[in-house]
């Protein structure tokens, strides 16, 4: 059986990896809550550079970019969280602030998150 922190940690870990890998860059600051059948996480990412860059006076392209930033995000994020972490996942939502630089995703579950830890073997 794993611990709700060891589980969080590994999201976090699986989480923080997509990022680096699209961005070249991890979170700053990331938390994961459960909420029965969802997983919430809330981090602090650094806005890329060129899209920073645009937004002043191409906001709406940058919007649009951020859109298919989030499609390739969530398509990841589901992939490494069904194949490293055996998660059945219906659906994940994601939107990101690039004024504050906060971005939210919440990842709803087939079941409640108590019943994965109590199925899951040990990770080592």
């Amino acid at each position: 059986m794993t611990t709700s922190g060891e589980f969080k940690q590994d999201i976090l870990r699986v989480y923080n990896a997509i990022n680096k890998k699209i961005f070249n860059v991890g979170v700053r600051q990331q938390k994961v809550d459960f909420v029965g059948s969802k997983i919430i996480i809330v981090s602090r990412n650094t806005r890329v550079p060129v899209l920073k860059l645009l937004d002043e006076n191409y906001p709406q392209s940058t919007r649009q970019l951020d859109h298919l930033l989030f499609q390739v995000l969530k398509q990841e994020i589901k992939q490494a969280f069904e194949e490293q972490l055996q998660l059945n996942i219906i659906t994940i939502l994601k939107d990101y602030d690039a004024e504050t630089e906060y971005s939210g995703t919440i990842v709803f579950l087939d079941k409640d998150v108590e019943c994965y830890l109590n199925d899951k073997p040990e990770l080592h």
